[in-house]
């Protein structure tokens, strides 16, 4: 792959290991020559699994652990925004700081999360996801004389019933051995059980629902394309 053809994959999720669905199709990029950015709209710092820390240690080891999963991936490097564990809210400010991520990142795809998910600070970061796309294209606003108007696709972690459409991302062995990787980086960590099953076994349905061994799914929730004469 040639640089003129390299894309930026930039995942955006709430807190460090929310991005674990998404590994393979990250490692998929990264091995491909693609840039590969990991961020998070928060540190994670109110989570209940390392209660010896205080909130400063916490933030610490947890942008540790973001660091450590992104060299697994292959990543670029890793952002993240502190928006405050808890604190995610689609406000004007945080719209305007994911929009300037983008004017920074140039990304031609992001994976977030989806918009109907019961955690407050994973459902508000996708609609800051989404919203983030429109800030950054407004010069104005974003106080730069090159905003980023590139048509990004976004997609988000699949959920059942919403109408939109389904894009499936098929695993190589090598990418399903780092999504394995990264599980049980985090497993060894909070001492998650039964990690190759939940780690696997989704992976393999999805890949039976795509006629291949492993994939990892998705729901397009943002794609303009350009008209066209033809269907192919």
């Amino acid at each position: 792959m040639v640089d003129s053809e390299k894309k930026t994959i930039l995942s955006f999720f709430a807190h460090p290991d929310d991005e674990l669905g998404a590994i393979g199709t990250l490692a998929n990029h990264a091995s491909r020559g693609d840039n590969v950015v990991m961020c998070w709209a928060t540190y994670g710092e109110l989570t209940t699994l390392l209660p010896e820390l205080s909130i400063d240690e916490v933030k610490k080891e947890r942008k540790k652990h973001a660091q450590d999963i992104a060299n697994i991936v292959g990543a670029n490097h890793i952002k993240i925004l502190d928006f405050g564990d808890s604190m995610v809210q689609n406000t004007r400010d945080q719209r305007i700081q994911v929009g300037k991520l983008y004017v920074e990142e140039k990304p031609d795809a992001v994976i977030t999360w989806g918009f109907n998910n019961p955690h407050p600070d994973h459902r508000y970061t996708g609609f800051l996801a989404l919203d983030g796309i429109k800030m950054a294209r407004i010069n104005k606003i974003m106080e730069t004389d090159t905003p980023h108007r590139k048509n990004i696709k976004l997609l988000s972690y699949f959920e059942k019933g919403n109408g939109f459409p389904i894009k499936y991302v098929n695993l190589n062995k090598d990418s399903m051995e780092k999504a394995k990787e990264a599980a049980h980086y985090y497993g060894d960590i909070y001492e998650w059980k039964n990690v190759d099953s939940w780690a696997v076994d989704r992976r393999r349905t999805y890949g039976m629902e795509s006629n291949t061994k492993y994939a990892e799914k998705f729901n397009i929730r943002f794609d303009f394309e350009k008209p066209s004469n033809y269907i192919f």
